[in-house]
């Protein structure tokens, strides 16, 4: 089908607070080694796969169309932060997954989110449609395994892959 990735991982990238920290540790380290190490995805990461330098939105428009999944990664904190201050990069992949339904939606919730109404309009369609996968584990060894309930849902969502052995 001609894409490179498996799935283009979004996320709330600047905030302050361990609610963050968890945020970034899960997406930057637990997220890889569990789908890119263990299950053989590619998955494209803002901030660790692209080069410095380059425009963003450019970036996000082309590795959106080269992706087989928008993956949405929601904090407790999220709702009152930058995802949700309406970024280009999210415009852009709000835009390509709802106008113009070219891509699948993962949408994954790291805390308890009660409430979704402070939340843009079209993260609250996707949690309508799609539902969400809720991460309940800790930074454990056990939680980072791929045969847990959490990443065989979110395995169910990613597109077919050969295991790597």
């Amino acid at each position: 089908d001609g894409k490179v990735y498996d799935a283009y991982v979004l996320y709330a990238t600047s905030s302050g607070g361990r609610s963050f920290y968890r945020l970034e540790t899960f997406v930057r380290r637990i997220l890889p080694d569990v789908l890119e190490q263990q299950c053989g995805y590619n998955l494209f990461i803002l901030g660790r796969d692209d080069l410095p330098g380059e425009a963003v939105v450019s970036v996000a428009d082309e590795t959106l169309k080269q992706s087989r999944r928008l993956m949405i990664v929601l904090g407790s904190e999220t709702s009152s932060c930058c995802l949700l201050e309406d970024t280009s990069e999210q415009q852009l992949a709000m835009y390509n997954a709802l106008i113009r339904d070219e891509i699948q939606v993962i949408l994954i919730e790291m805390d308890e989110i009660e409430n979704y109404t402070s939340m843009p309009e079209s993260i609250r369609y996707i949690k309508q449609k799609h539902g969400a996968i809720k991460w309940k584990g800790d930074f454990s060894e056990k939680s980072c395994s791929a045969n847990t309930r959490f990443w065989k849902n979110v395995r169910y969502q990613m597109p077919s892959r050969k295991k790597v052995s």
